[in-house]
């Protein structure tokens, strides 16, 4: 049975504060800074800050806007005016120079720490750690299979249980020495290599097919790293070749691997080159570096709390730059650096475990299916280019190259609904006013603390696989693992839709393909 989806309709009345009109103010702080958002067409709004900071919200009237959102895009204009303070003040002139750009917000904005998801700000000679924060290299894999919609049906409820040893209970199978873990941090996807003796699941994996699903990986599945930064203990694991506890792990929160079907071909001709095939099985995943790029979130922001000079106030925002130039710009080309190890890892995750699904799909249903990496992509990362840097927190890249081999007609956006909720796939179009971005999913409107207290009926048309069987547990430990479900259930999230006709109307992102959910596996 499919989920239950919610409708705009049914999203209005559930949050009914929720509003989107021509104008709306809000105010950042205590001292009453005005934030204002002004629509100037049917797609775009242009926020009016404090700073003069050069922003625009990208939202037609049906994506939902509340007041609190709009306060929350006041914190880039505190981190625009917090890093004039500190070239005013001369704290730049010793670490090289910077400013704060542009900002662009995507559709499925919603209130994060100090600067809302679906962020793009562009700089120059600095980065901000904080704007990847803890969830480094996080982003989205999708997997076409030959499988179709009637063979998964008649697979049943056994499979739940398979998916469940396969991911919870032992069943992962990779094996990995020190020098293929070394690999894996430094260059990511190309860095993939079996131990000696291979086993486990290297004896699914292709090589072949590894080095060809590197063109359809976002920047080939790899960033630059000068070293193994603070991983050394994770490299050596416990010696020789062992079974990596790490690699193939959903994490938690809003992170999921979800099995969908080809519900609908939106551009036919761009989706068949894609491998997509209406009524045919795919696999969505969605997650980050977990342990790996916490530490590396952690440590940046503390060192960059560390080198703010001595004589400026610190923010209340928490964003603090390191330097790309001058003397001490050692400090962020440090974070670039072990940024990069962190999201190899995170590529690798990803694609070990659609690599794990696609294997519990072949023994479920007693044939070898075949699958076709369709792309891979973060939406957490900051971008280098030299001293200027793209940061997306919760955004996609939406670039668009005629001359690319692979993809001529835009890079695939992959915009994931809610565990209820449609998903889209799209082609990007390389909107340079939108800092060639699109968003990376329908957006909050509910905060997971108030998540937890909804009505657990919400979750009855969804069919999930958890840690345990919930019906296998004490009653009370599986309350608690519902009302983390809750968290995520379709009511707090926006609909997708409108975000979708967004993208489209504004050239952000052109829609090739819808999927919905047929089981969701949670971490």
């Amino acid at each position: 049975m499919l989920p239950r989806l919610l409708t705009h309709d049914q999203h209005e009345r559930t949050h009914p504060v929720t509003t989107n009109p021509a104008r709306v103010r809000a105010f950042t702080d205590a001292k009453r800074c005005a934030v204002e958002a002004i629509r100037i067409d049917d797609n775009r709004l242009r926020i009016e800050n404090p700073s003069g900071l050069d922003a625009m919200l990208y939202a037609n009237a049906r994506v939902p806007i509340d007041r609190a959102s709009i306060a929350s895009l006041g914190g880039l204009s505190g981190i625009a005016l917090s890093v004039r303070a500190l070239d005013d003040a001369g704290g730049f002139g010793a670490r090289g120079g910077g400013a704060v750009h542009r900002a662009v917000f995507t559709p499925d904005f919603h209130r994060g720490a100090g600067i809302p998801v679906g962020t793009v700000l562009e700089t120059e000679g600095l980065v901000f750690p904080r704007a990847a924060g803890s969830d480094i290299g996080c982003g989205m894999r999708l997997v076409a299979t030959d499988l179709t919609r009637e063979e998964f049906d008649a697979i049943g409820p056994r499979l739940d249980g398979m998916l469940r040893h396969a991911f919870f209970e032992g069943g992962r199978d990779i094996p990995l020495d020190e020098a293929g873990r070394a690999a894996i941090l430094r260059e990511g996807a190309a860095g993939l290599r079996a131990p000696p003796g291979g086993g486990g699941i290297w004896r699914r994996l292709d090589p072949a097919a590894l080095e060809r699903d590197l063109a359809r990986t976002h920047r080939g599945g790899g960033w630059p790293t000068e070293d193994l930064w603070a991983f050394a203990d994770y490299v050596r694991g416990s010696g020789g070749v062992s079974r990596d506890a790490a690699i193939a792990s959903i994490g938690g929160g809003n992170h999921f691997c979800e099995i969908q079907w080809v519900e609908e071909c939106l551009d036919r001709r761009v989706a068949w080159d894609w491998g997509l095939r209406r009524g045919h099985v795919a696999v969505m995943v969605h997650t980050g570096s977990l342990d790996l790029g916490s530490a590396v979130g952690l440590h940046f922001c503390d060192l960059a709390r560390r080198i703010h000079p001595a004589g400026l106030p610190m923010p209340a925002h928490g964003y603090l730059p390191l330097p790309l130039a001058g003397p001490q710009a050692a400090h962020g080309r440090a974070y670039l650096s072990a940024m990069g190890l962190a999201a190899n890892f995170a590529v690798v995750n990803r694609l070990m475990l659609g690599a794990l699904a696609v294997e519990v799909l072949s023994r479920a249903v007693g044939r070898e299916v075949d699958a076709r990496l369709v792309y891979d992509a973060p939406h957490n990362l900051a971008w280098a280019e030299g001293t200027r840097v793209i940061h997306r927190k919760g955004a996609c890249p939406a670039d668009h190259d005629p001359w690319d081999p692979v993809f001529p007609d835009g890079h695939p956006v992959i915009v994931p609904g809610s565990m209820g909720d449609a998903s889209y796939l799209l082609r990007g179009l390389g909107n340079a006013e939108a800092l060639c971005s699109a968003p990376h999913g329908a957006g909050r409107v509910v905060a997971r603390g108030e998540g937890r207290r909804g009505d657990p009926a919400d979750l009855r048309a969804l069919r999930v696989v958890t840690k345990v069987d919930l019906a296998r547990v004490r009653r009370d430990v599986a309350e608690e693992l519902r009302r983390t479900l809750l968290e995520e259930a379709p009511g707090n999230y926006k609909p997708v839709l409108p975000a979708m006709e967004t993208c489209a109307d504004a050239g952000l992102a052109a829609p090739v393909a819808k999927l919905m959910p047929l089981l969701t596996i949670k971490g």
